[in-house]
């Protein structure tokens, strides 16, 4: 029949191999690392050496050749309009203030001759 010793200790298990495991959280980290390192650089290591490290600024453009004298002369003739018009209207403003200083017509004063308020010296009120 059986024996009871037998029947009590149980059978040994098969052990698996661990090198799978081993291997498998070694590659796992290395790409944990891999790609934190890659993360940190893209993000911020790159961004602070494109601002602190950069090209020297680009040569300025050649100068452009001397005036055009046609582009000079439509320039004076612009300015001798300008004047004339600003003559014009220099006239305008003197005349209106010629005006302001003339004599004006109030319901006290209807002839419009002293500001003051007071009737001329001829006339009865």
């Amino acid at each position: 029949m059986s024996d009871p010793v037998s029947s009590e200790r149980p059978a040994p298990e098969q052990q698996r191999p661990r090198w799978p495991l081993i291997l498998g959280s070694l590659v796992g980290g290395f790409l944990l690392v891999a790609v934190g390192l890659g993360l940190g650089w893209y993000l911020f290591y790159r961004p602070i050496v494109n601002v602190a490290v950069q090209l020297p600024a680009p040569p300025a453009p050649p100068a452009p050749p001397g005036p055009d004298a046609a582009q000079v002369k439509a320039l004076e003739d612009q300015i001798e309009k300008q004047k004339t018009a600003n003559k014009q209207i220099e006239d305008q403003i003197a005349a209106l203030k010629d005006r302001l200083r003339a004599d004006v017509c109030t319901a006290k004063d209807p002839l419009g001759k002293d500001p003051t308020g007071k009737p001329p010296a001829g006339q009865k009120l």
